[in-house]
């Protein structure tokens, strides 16, 4: 897997030196799931490949978080043992995101060797090796819980705008533009698999998900796609998914998942330390997507509109200067990403505008402005009739109104206002088809985990 050379130097340049005096008082991971197999002939299953690759990440955060002698471990956690009140992990109740879940879980939290002494005086030791069995929270489609990872579902604000922007101008020019590039892989590849009236932009990433998936686990499909194809697949891919992903109501996923980790790592400051020192939630390439623009990393450097590797993950941790818990005011947070399994060590990067690390105070302010703070606030930026909805249907934000997070007037009415794409998506996309050459990161096992337009298949 090649990564790009504008990630290299980014990533160069803001390469940090971490003090030998930082405590890491708890960290907050959000992971993508691993290779898989095609969403568009499901049931959708974590492949082999799939499960070394998260089973890999897991290794390595804990080579940073647990293990002993890390000087990134976090203070006060058990470097060995599974603690309840020390981790938790969730994930929504599918298949492919709770058997990712699994398999990073096994490298987080390997085997020990720990025996039991019965009353008898005689000694036990746990079946599997000592396999240690890591709880993992599964959260059900129709619960609550479920928007703060995938909080773009049943949200008909997103939806209609995703439906907008899918007809702007800029997508049917790009259709139009593509179409031939497109329509050039139907009979040696999507014969029998789509209708050929769906070889085209519109559906970018169902066809790159297919032929994707194919140049890991089909011979045929890996001997006919060349490198260059294979890259102006992923980049147009790159672009439509960072077009539904970023914009007010379409970023929604991304504000979900800010309340979320804000709300984790306020709860290690609240038991100071002693309790979640470690979290991970496991989700899909949207979601990091929706974060990436909301954060302005997109904004500062191009790699980050495009589609983060399988068992990519974000890490936010929460340190100081002070081996004891310190007041609020002393605390900072670090975020840091590592793009698939296979380009080394996480990086820092700086969000929001700001330096490698950010004081809490000044993260909990830019988090608070981009969340989505509650149940009900969700609700009434989506304008969701679902049923946990249902309840605030007399306070008026079935339409749009919900504690200070609705969406603006122009959205909630007419949210076909932010159908433009991003300009550098644009750009890199008319860089292939008139010969202007790019830079891209790994065109290799990135796929999907919400298909653009279902009824294509």
């Amino acid at each position: 897997m090649i990564k790009s050379l504008a990630l290299l130097s980014l990533a160069a340049q803001v390469a940090y030196s971490q003090s030998t005096t930082e405590t890491i008082h708890g960290a907050v991971i959000f992971s993508r799931h691993g290779d898989r197999t095609w969403k568009g002939a499901p049931p959708t299953k974590l492949t082999t490949v799939g499960q070394n690759q998260l089973f890999n990440s897991g290794e390595y955060w804990r080579s940073r978080y647990l293990a002993s002698g890390s000087q990134q471990q976090i203070s006060g956690i058990d470097s060995n043992i599974y603690e309840p009140a020390q981790f938790s992990a969730a994930a929504p109740n599918q298949a492919l995101l709770v058997t990712s879940g699994q398999a990073f879980l096994q490298g987080l939290y390997p085997p020990t060797t720990v025996s039991e002494t019965l009353a008898n005086g005689s000694s036990i030791s746990p079946p599997l090796s000592g396999f240690q069995y890591a709880a993992i929270s599964t959260i059900p489609d129709d619960s609550p819980e479920t928007i703060w990872l995938k909080g773009d579902d049943s949200c008909p604000a997103y939806d209609y705008s995703v439906a907008q922007v899918s007809t702007s101008t800029q997508f049917t020019d790009l259709e139009k533009s593509t179409k031939a590039f497109y329509e050039s892989f139907y009979d040696r590849i999507f014969a029998g698999v789509l209708s050929a009236d769906k070889m085209s932009y519109k559906n970018a990433f169902t066809i790159y998900d297919y032929i994707n998936v194919g140049m890991v686990h089909n011979t045929t499909i890996h001997d006919a796609i060349s490198s260059s194809e294979l890259t102006q697949l992923r980049t147009l891919a790159d672009s439509h998914e960072f077009a539904l992903s970023n914009g007010e109501a379409r970023s929604v996923s991304g504000r979900t998942l800010s309340a979320k980790i804000l709300n984790q790592l306020t709860s290690v400051i609240d038991s100071k330390g002693s309790k979640n020192k470690l979290t991970l939630y496991i989700g899909s390439y949207d979601t990091f997507l929706s974060f990436f623009s909301l954060s302005g990393l997109s904004s500062s450097n191009a790699d980050f509109t495009g589609l983060p590797d399988y068992a990519s993950a974000m890490s936010f941790e929460l340190f100081s200067n002070s081996a004891s818990f310190p007041a609020e005011k002393d605390l900072h947070v670090r975020f840091l990403f590592r793009n698939g399994t296979e380009n080394g060590d996480a990086q820092a990067f700086p969000i929001f505008g700001g330096a490698n690390t950010m004081a809490w105070t000044d993260f909990k302010a830019k988090m608070s402005d981009i969340a989505l703070a509650t149940v009900q606030d969700w609700c009434g930026f989506c304008g969701s009739s679902d049923g946990f909805c249902l309840q605030y249907a007399d306070t008026g934000i079935l339409t749009g109104q919900s504690n200070g997070k609705e969406l603006k007037p122009a959205v909630a009415g007419a949210i076909g206002a932010l159908v433009a794409l991003n300009f550098v998506g644009i750009f890199v996309i008319l860089g292939i088809f008139f010969g202007l050459r790019i830079v891209r990161k790994s065109a290799a096992q990135v796929v999907q985990e919400k298909q653009f337009d279902q009824a294509a298949l």
